[in-house]
């Protein structure tokens, strides 16, 4: 039996291996996805556990009830938040990120996990309403309310009334999870490739539909129990920050009560 044939069935077994892998994975999903979806959601878990060496704790019931709406809201701490947090989560979460920080040759990456970019501008609008859209096909989108990313580490930002606007006009529940341990570089991608020991929270869901809070309410409350989660002083908001050094991956900051009509 010649190598080059023994090298053959050798790689034969690996993608036989990786696509049960993949498939078995995809089953975890809601709803369930196929074989190459699983596989990239499955180097995802792997990922995180490898280099970052995080740890998932998931609040009991936290994923009893997914179905319909959800906004997955977290505190930001670095680039690799969104790797972490749907390594974990059931559901496929589609990420609002800054039009800024699409990088072309990833085209490929972005479209297969559907990141609605929103730009920094009033073309930002657009991307809203996509992501609004989403929200009423009973999809989940994942978002970050202090607009970048937190420094000093250890330090929350205020949540902007954004994330109360995409609450009220789309009922969705709020997915809160808190991340903590994540790598403090200086810029958001060095985080992808510089390990750590990670850690991710995912709390109860959270229904704001009866309880009549207005968009800055919704946004109060969120940062408050943040607040208790963390144990975190919060900090004040500083000036807008480029892309080269700790860009933000979410945009919803940049809208407030009175851009309300532009997801209206």
């Amino acid at each position: 039996m010649s190598p080059l044939f023994l090298v053959l069935i050798a790689a034969a077994c690996a993608v036989v291996g990786l696509m049960i892998a993949g498939g078995q994975h995809g089953r975890s999903k809601r709803p369930q996805v196929g074989v190459f979806d699983g596989l990239m959601y499955l180097i995802g878990y792997l990922y995180s556990r490898i280099v970052h060496r995080v740890e998932f704790d998931v609040e009991e019931g936290a994923f009893d009830d997914l179905d319909g709406p959800f906004i997955v809201v977290c505190n930001h701490t670095a680039g690799v938040d969104p790797f972490l947090v749907s390594a974990v989560v059931p559901r496929r979460v589609r990420w609002l990120m800054a039009e800024d920080m699409r990088v072309r040759w990833l085209a490929p990456f972005w479209n297969w996990a559907g990141i609605i970019f929103v730009a920094r501008n009033r073309h930002g609008r657009s991307g809203m309403r996509r992501a609004k859209a989403h929200l009423l096909e009973d999809g989940m989108i994942g978002i970050f309310p202090e607009g970048k990313i937190e420094r000093p580490a250890g330090r929350l930002l205020p949540f902007a009334p954004g994330v109360g606007v995409l609450v009220k006009r789309t009922n969705a529940k709020v997915l809160p999870v808190v991340i903590s341990g994540t790598p403090y570089t200086s810029t958001a991608w060095e985080s992808l490739w510089t390990g750590s020991n990670a850690r991710v929270r995912v709390m109860k869901p959270i229904d704001y539909k009866e309880m009549g809070l207005g968009n800055a309410e919704i946004a109060h409350d969120l940062e408050r129990r943040f607040k208790d989660w963390t144990g975190w002083e919060l900090g004040a908001r500083k000036g807008h920050e480029s892309s080269d050094t700790q860009a933000d991956a979410g945009i919803i900051h940049q809208f407030s009560d009175d851009d309300s009509r532009a997801i209206a």
